[in-house]
């Protein structure tokens, strides 16, 4: 009987879905997965699972690496004692607030096109016997189901294996369901504050600007968004002792970093907060019912707006403006850019990153990221140094170039992947010679033009001021030449020209990817700086130097003379290999 009411239940339900508004709902939710925004080029469609995977991962991982310092076993060994465990976990409880406004906030920015219905939505369905009313409804309906399931799914395993890591150290199960809920309560809220406000910079945006202006305004309002997430993630590092060292008020910095509201509200509940927390966690409710009616009604503003007026405005924004860069074209053709292929696909590349929103946005996330952690660095380097040359020869001052030259680097060599406007490659198609594509030199060229000119007109000027010609030289040369040797590393057998082909099969090898890129940047830049310092004292120890750099160079070398002529023809599609086949011995 269960099972034919479940049957029953469930035949209803299937029933109940073909409604227009839950078929709304479903195309809402899954176009913010697959890809928005006017283009019809495809978006880097991961897939709904993959990506919930991927955002979860951070979490449970992290929860795991904390054994070390919350197992009893493991203290008793080193001989320590055992803690308040609610005062030790302040900094970790207030990573994970962090952690999860920072990704929550990310999936909004990144989905930024995707939320509103856009140009094709409003073809497709303003002429179907569906009011704007239902459309509005379901697209909101969409945005707060993905609200909670972010929050969800960013949140699910810290939820569980932080208390349970905490909880160790007590042989009360009270004290894991307490610190559980309480723990659940701050992600939970935090990673819906994020997102929310996310959305209420949108809704505000589209709001208040004209549409012509909103479309100009809305990369910066993005790349800011971006910048400030990351900056808010790399507060984790020193916001929590500074929150201990409070007393009296709260000094007015708390009042702009809502995680610190939140990690506040996390200590009240459990009777370890400071006068100044307690004032900074009765922020937290009146922040989120705030950001929570502010949403829907800046949302409702920017659609009616917007979404309304889709069908006038379409026409009058398709103008473009015109282009101020040609005297650098000039100059490029002369000194850098030798042949046809190079002079045309140059200018391909840097218009399509300047133009495409979704090309540009990464590479901010990239820059941002590149900022604060050459900030931390240099921030480092004077903190533990007294003179100026002291901190310019430090480890830390020495990684600044390493760090964002390599960020530049991985980063374009990824944006390179991600397709525009793939339709429209067939004039590449009918025009290139697949037989002697450049697409290698062309792709390092775009690289090395975004590292060289800062690296020689930065870099090089400070240093030479600071530490003295044969230093700046040296630390120069070895930037520019580590950059170079990168560059290639990354440019192994590139043979499609950037934004024209579809993208790999990055669902097969996320994970290896993710790992090699982080294996690769404490490589490159973390140890070659640190080898820098020690070099320096004794400049005969960079001949240390030359067998790892002749490897970085031969290898890529090898390759490119090993290379089948199959291997070096232009490809606009990159399909897979295939994982395996059988071979018929019977046969």
């Amino acid at each position: 009987m269960s099972l034919i009411a479940a049957k029953s239940d469930r035949n209803r339900w299937d029933v109940y879905r073909q409604r227009p508004f839950w078929r709304l709902v479903e195309l809402f939710v899954a176009r913010v997965f697959r890809g928005g925004g006017d283009s019809d080029a495809p978006g880097l469609d991961l897939g709904m699972g993959l990506i919930l995977t991927l955002l979860a991962i951070p979490g449970g991982f992290v929860s795991l690496f904390l054994l070390d310092k919350y197992g009893t076993f493991l203290q008793w060994l080193r001989g320590g004692s055992f803690p308040d465990p609610l005062l030790v976990s302040l900094p970790d409880e207030y990573f994970f607030i962090v952690l999860s406004m920072t990704v929550s906030g990310a999936v909004a920015v990144w989905r930024w096109d995707a939320i509103f219905p856009d140009r094709r939505d409003y073809m497709n369905l303003v002429h179907l016997p569906i009011s704007t009313r239902t459309i509005f409804l379901a697209n909101l309906t969409a945005v707060l189901f993905l609200a909670v399931l972010v929050a969800v799914d960013v949140n699910a395993a810290s939820c569980i294996l932080f208390p349970t890591v905490v909880a160790a150290t007590q042989s009360q199960f009270v004290f894991f369901l307490s610190f559980a809920a309480v723990h659940a309560l701050a992600v939970l809220l935090a990673s819906m504050f994020s997102f929310l406000l996310v959305f209420s910079l949108l809704g505000l945006s589209m709001a208040l600007l004209p549409a012509r202006a909103f479309k100009k305004a809305s990369s910066y309002i993005r790349a800011v968004a971006v910048v400030y997430l990351i900056a808010l993630l790399s507060t984790s590092f020193a916001v929590p002792n500074l929150l201990r060292g409070v007393r009296g008020a709260p000094p007015i910095w708390t009042f702009l970093l809502p995680s610190s509201w939140f990690v506040a509200m996390c200590q009240s509940f459990r009777g370890r907060a400071t006068p100044a927390l307690i004032t900074l966690g009765h922020l937290t409710f009146p922040a989120v019912i705030a950001v929570s009616g502010v949403a829907p009604c800046a949302y409702a503003i920017g659609y009616r707006r917007h979404f309304l007026r889709i069908g006038e405005l379409s026409e009058a924004m398709s103008a473009g403006a015109p282009s101020h860069l040609s005297p650098l074209y000039g100059y490029l053709d002369r000194l850098v850019l030798r042949t046809p292929f190079q002079k045309a696909g140059f200018r391909f590349v840097w218009k399509t990153l300047c133009r495409s929103e979704a090309h540009r946005l990464l590479l901010t996330g990239t820059g941002g990221l590149g900022l604060v952690l050459a900030s931390q660095a240099l921030m480092n380097a004077v903190e533990e140094t007294r003179s100026a040359r002291q901190a310019a020869l430090s480890t830390e001052a020495l990684s600044i170039p390493f760090i964002l030259s390599f960020l530049i680097i991985v980063g374009l060599r990824a944006v390179f992947e991600i397709p525009a406007e793939l339709p429209s490659n067939w004039i590449f198609r009918l025009m290139l010679d697949p037989d002697h594509q450049e697409c290698e030199s062309l792709a390092g060229i775009v690289i090395l033009l975004a590292v060289f000119p800062w690296v020689l007109l930065g870099v090089f000027p400070i240093y030479l001021r600071i530490t003295g010609v044969a230093v700046a030289l040296m630390h120069t040369l070895l930037v520019l030449g580590w950059s170079l040797l990168l560059t290639n590393a990354l440019l192994i057998r590139f043979r499609k020209l950037p934004f024209t082909c579809t993208r790999p099969i990055f669902q097969q090898h996320s994970i290896v990817v993710l790992i090699s890129v982080g294996f690769g940047f404490l490589l490159y830049a973390a140890s070659l700086p640190e080898f820098e310092s020690y070099a320096l004292v004794h400049p005969g120890r960079f001949a240390a130097m030359f067998p790892a750099a002749f490897i970085m160079w031969y290898v890529p070398h090898h390759l490119a003379k090993s290379a089948i002529a199959e291997e070096k023809r232009l490809i606009f599609e990159d399909v897979s290999a295939t994982s395996f086949e059988l071979i018929q011995l019977s046969e």
